[in-house]
């Protein structure tokens, strides 16, 4: 064992290579589809004062209370690493706040120390919308729209995920409910699970929540939400439905959905992989009208969502590189000597073209290199080619092979 190795820290990883290629296909692509709706990019810090998560999150919540990273800095404020990212948002907006609708965007790391696994880390990246100010079921649905469009963008199969959604209803709803939910599992208290046996304590819709199997068992006829939903609760909810089958969203009701998150009301929805994964949420979301007013005196709805862009990378397949600014060139010459010449060097530092320069006296490394790293083309010269004021290029895709004078080289010429 090597004492003297610094190793990753637990949970998190390194995007590197092909992995980063996708990391900023899929950033680019969620830009793309937000700027269609008129959504502007925010950047919130990654430190936050920990009683904004412990009010808006919940303080009973497996986030606030096992997961969150929070230390005390030289003034004996209780600073976290942001665990999710709409909470910051909410803040911003509760200090600026003026009138009418604000739509936002954003991307970064979160942070959660929970028990790292596939497609869940301590430091993950999170993609996030939020439209906050004004409450109209159009804008529940054009949340939900921008997400479907996003999957479209990312050319994700249809039948690798599915639309889940349900109706969380009021506060007043949902305090009826919790009364009702505990009084159901009351019964079942020997059979319960620990945490879902300090879930009826504290908020019993979590309960419903739980992937333990004797638990699912006993949710199974647990009272739905949708008996205890208010009129106004129904015809919102049903307005929603109207507008994604107007617009052929397909989607499942699904009663036991209520979010891990306690400031959750009225839509609540999830994009799941259809494939086998213990991690099957890859974007998920809701309404949460009282959110604001729980870290200001400010009362201000809203509504986003948020996607793990470590799950979505494992849907995504990068597209063909076929445009020429993503065509790769290597300039490989045996002395360093060769590259004074400003009239073939000018040529690829004023190129749309991603090019390297590899200086090595043996010409078969070279043109090991240029495979290994999936270059498209080289341009080699070597000891020969300067005698003669030549250029050996080679197109790697296709390995054609010319010598070209070096006074008579042009990049845009040879690359079509």
């Amino acid at each position: 064992m090597d004492n003297n190795k610094v190793n990753l820290v637990k949970g998190t990883h390194d995007l590197v290579g092909p992995e980063i290629h996708k990391f900023k296909f899929i950033t680019d692509c969620f830009y793309e589809v937000c700027s269609r709706f008129n959504f502007q990019p925010i950047q919130t810090p990654i430190i936050e004062h920990q009683d904004l998560f412990v009010r808006a999150v919940g303080e009973h919540t497996d986030i606030v209370s096992k997961e969150m990273y929070a230390f005390t800095d030289k003034n004996n404020k209780t600073i976290c690493l942001r665990p999710e990212a709409t909470s910051g948002i909410a803040r911003h907006v509760a200090e600026n706040y003026q009138t009418g609708l604000v739509k936002l965007c954003t991307h970064g790391p979160m942070f959660r120390r929970e028990r790292p696994q596939k497609g869940r880390y301590r430091q993950f990246h999170q993609i996030n919308i939020e439209a906050i100010g004004e409450k109209h079921a159009y804008i529940d649905f054009e949340i939900i729209l921008v997400a479907k469009l996003l999957l479209d963008l990312l050319s994700i199969n249809t039948s690798d995920y599915k639309l889940i959604i349900n109706s969380l209803g009021s506060t007043e709803d949902q305090l009826n409910y919790s009364k009702k939910l505990k009084n159901y599992f009351e019964s079942y208290k020997s059979k319960l699970s620990e945490t879902s046996l300090e879930r009826l304590e504290k908020n019993p819709l979590r309960i419903l929540d739980s992937k333990n199997e004797e638990d699912q068992k006993i949710i199974i006829n647990a009272p739905l939400m949708k008996e205890v939903l208010s009129e106004k609760s129904k015809q919102y909810f049903e307005q929603i439905k109207e507008l994604l089958n107007e617009n052929s969203i397909d989607f499942i009701e699904e009663n036991n959905l209520v979010r891990g998150l306690d400031y959750y009301t009225h839509t609540a929805f999830e994009f799941q992989t259809t494939q086998d994964k213990r991690q099957n949420a890859i974007l998920a979301g809701g309404r949460y009208d009282k959110l604001i007013n729980m870290i200001s005196s400010k009362d201000i709805p809203g509504i986003g969502w948020a996607a793990g862009v470590e799950r979505l990378m494992d849907l995504v397949t990068l597209p063909n590189q076929t445009e020429k600014s993503q065509l790769k060139i290597l300039i490989a010459v045996q002395d360093e000597s060769y590259l004074k010449n400003k009239l073939i060097m000018n040529q690829f530092y004023n190129s749309p073209y991603t090019h390297e320069i590899k200086i090595n006296n043996n010409i078969k490394k070279l043109f090991t290199y240029a495979d290994k790293n999936s270059f498209n083309y080289i341009v080699l010269i070597g000891e020969e080619e300067q005698l003669n004021q030549k250029i050996t290029f080679k197109n790697l895709m296709n390995k054609q092979q010319k010598s070209i004078n070096q006074s008579e080289f042009n990049l845009t010429n040879e690359i079509r």
